[in-house]
């Protein structure tokens, strides 16, 4: 077995809708499951010179009624690359390897944006004899639904086979624990049978298939059901006829008999016809932009298969050199990190712009959160700025519409997946606690996080066109920064699940770092705002001082924090901050190590993975501390008893989650990787 062990493995991860996990250890040890936790069924199967043995989640997923299941192979490891996860069984002289690959290709968006991966698998001996094989895979109609009282159908296509749940309710509904419940989930598999059948007749036909059939009972052989044979369900499905998921357990059912060694691909898909609402309008993904129908862009898909495997190996061996030259720990959890953040994602496309669409997932469901953007920007801003310039889009677009009317920026553009307007803060359990609006907003931290957004792009692309696209919008949040930026009112940040705090002194660093950003956009014209950001600067330096570190607020002494902002003082060149700053709150951080990392302040135990990273990269040439805080991150993925995806939000004392799973803001993880380009390009 592999020696890295995530608390969930990435098998399927395209976009939030399109996203199917492992929550254990050996891929048999559980069913397969959505990032939410819920159930989205797939079974593999072999039978090796007439015995069976499971490979590929569980046969009996529900244990609804006792089932005694069939043994498991042997898993000899288990090895997450940031686009595929390769599974290695070995069982009675066989040996089964087994890889899933969501080609996330962000210099590509057409790649990015396809609702596509592929299942490959091998067969081979191991012991240098040779074997008669059958392989069988079911896959649920758990994929179309968000609940199991809804109902798909089967049917068939050229290239594929799959499940529907129609478009009745297509863009109809919203939430956080939600799953897709409208489109179709496809599956090719060109060298394997198929049919479609209720999952305990599937159950129940691997017994018939691989066992009796084999023993020579005669003709006069009857197979006794018990009492309860009806509930089996249909042995086979018809085609068109709509069936529901709890009750029916509809699966399409994929066989292969081989004798000797094989190589088969599987090509899963998602249709999901529409993808997002935007402000009233239903879009499509980006790769539909030229007219493209599923079926082209599914073939393209099987048809450039090789090629496109070759380009994800290239892409992911180059982001792991990079990455292992800070450590084998560091490499690992960027492996883990990327498909969780850039499938947090959706690709699209609308009128003449691209959109990179976030949820905000297992906090609230907002999508496009401004403050869920700017942790996650590091990633995309090595590869493709274009797809930052996407996650800001929906807020510009959100102002120039005339939705928001405050002078400061918005924090959302609506709950995944309609974006027709910003939710947060507007929800009747908030305004309950404060009937204004604005006492819910994050006034600094949006500004903060869009001005040094903008300037991030047009450092990457070379160009201040970006910005000039937007700068009458942007020239108004850097006043508000101005007028209210220095010292915090009571008011929340991105770490809102914190509360609400004054005087914040990392925030305050956010809007100092924002107007530096600001002026450096401006050029020549930039100077009062240039002249603001170091005045703030010199104040902090005066108030924000607790003698070997600085404070927490301005006005509570004995208390810290990670000032994760100032890493764009660095990172920009703004030179806004003295160095000796950067070494005062080194050697403090490392005073306040934990077992599973450094604390995000004095308030609690609890710490932000991409926060970490962020003080990591700001600080990394000391690379003792560097590796303190990657070795901690790799030791909490280790023994964390939770099985979720990677959660941002931790303690730092014992291996727990706090809330937060499949986050986009994990791609803040890469932020010394980001650092350390930028800093190769001056």
């Amino acid at each position: 077995m592999s020696k890295f062990r995530a608390p969930a493995v990435p098998l399927i991860a395209n976009d939030p809708m399109f996203s199917l996990w492992s929550f254990a250890d050996r891929l048999t040890d559980d069913t397969t499951r959505h990032w939410t936790g819920v159930r989205q069924t797939i079974i593999g199967a072999i039978a090796i010179d007439g015995k069976l043995y499971e490979f590929l989640g569980k046969v009996n997923p529900d244990s609804r009624r006792y089932y005694v299941g069939y043994p498991a192979m042997t898993q000899i490891s288990c090895d997450i690359r940031p686009m595929t996860t390769t599974y290695v069984f070995e069982e009675a002289g066989v040996r089964l390897t087994l890889t899933f690959t969501s080609p996330l290709l962000l210099e590509d968006p057409d790649i990015l944006s396809r609702p596509v991966s592929y299942l490959d698998y091998r067969i081979e001996s191991a012991d240098g004899k040779e074997h008669e094989s059958r392989i069988f895979m079911a896959f649920s109609g758990e994929f179309c639904v968000n609940n199991p009282d809804q109902c798909v159908f089967w049917g068939e296509t050229e290239r594929s086979v799959y499940f529907s749940s129609g478009t009745e309710n297509m863009l109809k509904n919203c939430g956080d624990d939600h799953r897709i419940e409208w489109g179709s989930f496809h599956i090719a598999a060109p060298e394997m049978e198929h049919s479609a059948s209720s999952l305990r007749y599937f159950q129940h036909g691997l017994f018939l298939d691989t066992l009796v059939d084999r023993v020579h009972l005669g003709k006069n052989f009857f197979y006794y059901h018990g009492p309860n044979f009806e509930d089996m369900g249909p042995k086979e499905l018809e085609q068109g006829k709509a069936c529901c998921v709890g009750k029916d357990m509809p699966v399409i059912v994929l066989k292969r008999t081989v004798t000797g060694e094989c190589e088969g691909h599987i090509t899963l898909a998602y249709d999901d016809v529409k993808s997002l609402q935007y402000f009233g309008e239903n879009i499509g993904a980006y790769w539909r932009r030229n007219g493209m129908s599923f079926d082209e862009m599914l073939a393209a898909a099987q048809d450039g298969r090789g090629e496109i495997l070759a380009r994800v190996r290239a892409a992911e061996d180059e982001l792991l050199d990079r990455a292992g030259r800070h450590g084998k720990n560091y490499a690992e959890i960027v492996s883990l990190i990327y498909r969780e953040a850039v499938a947090a994602h959706k690709l699209a496309w609308t009128g003449d712009k691209l959109l990179f669409i976030s949820k905000e997932n297992f906090s609230n469901g907002c999508a496009a959160t401004v403050d869920v953007t700017y942790p996650s920007v590091p990633l995309f801003l090595m590869y493709r700025p274009e797809l930052v310039e996407g996650m800001l889009e929906p807020v510009f677009d959100l102002v120039k519409k005339g939705l928001w009317q405050y002078e400061f920026a918005p924090h959302d553009v609506g709950t995944y997946p309609l974006l027709n307007g910003q939710v947060y803060g507007f929800f009747e359990r908030h305004l309950k606690k404060r009937p204004d609006p604005r006492d819910s907003q994050m006034p600094i931290e949006e500004c903060g996080n869009m001005l040094i957004c903008v300037a991030a792009i047009c450092r990457a692309e070379g160009s201040n066109a970006y910005f000039e696209k937007h700068r009458q919008i942007l020239g108004q949040w850097a006043d508000y920064l101005v007028k209210m930026g220095y010292n915090p009112e009571n008011q929340l940040c991105t770490d809102d699940f914190a509360g609400h705090l004054a005087h914040n002194c990392n925030l305050s660093a956010k809007a100092i770092c924002a107007l530096g950003a600001y002026a450096q956009l401006l050029g020549e014209d930039g100077a009062p705002y240039r002249a603001k950001a170091e005045e703030f600067a010199a104040q902090w330096l005066e108030n924000a001082d607790d003698g070997d570190h600085y404070r927490l607020t301005f006005d509570q002494p004995g208390t810290w924090s990670m000032k994760y902002n100032m890493v764009w003082d660095k990172l920009l060149d703004l030179k806004l901050f003295p160095e000796e700053v950067y070494e005062k709150e080194l050697a403090y951080y490392k005073k306040q190590l934990q077992p599973y990392g450094l604390p995000m302040d004095s308030r609690a135990e609890y710490t932000k993975s991409d926060w970490q990273m962020w003080v990591a990269a700001m600080l990394m040439e000391d690379e003792e501390f560097f590796a303190a805080i990657a070795d901690r991150m790799h030791d909490y993925l280790r023994d964390t008893p939770e099985r979720q995806p990677f959660t941002d939000v931790y303690f730092t004392t014992g291996p727990f989650g706090r809330n937060f799973q499949a986050r986009s803001v994990q791609a803040g993880i890469c932020m010394p990787l980001l650092m350390e380009m930028w800093r190769g390009d001056r």
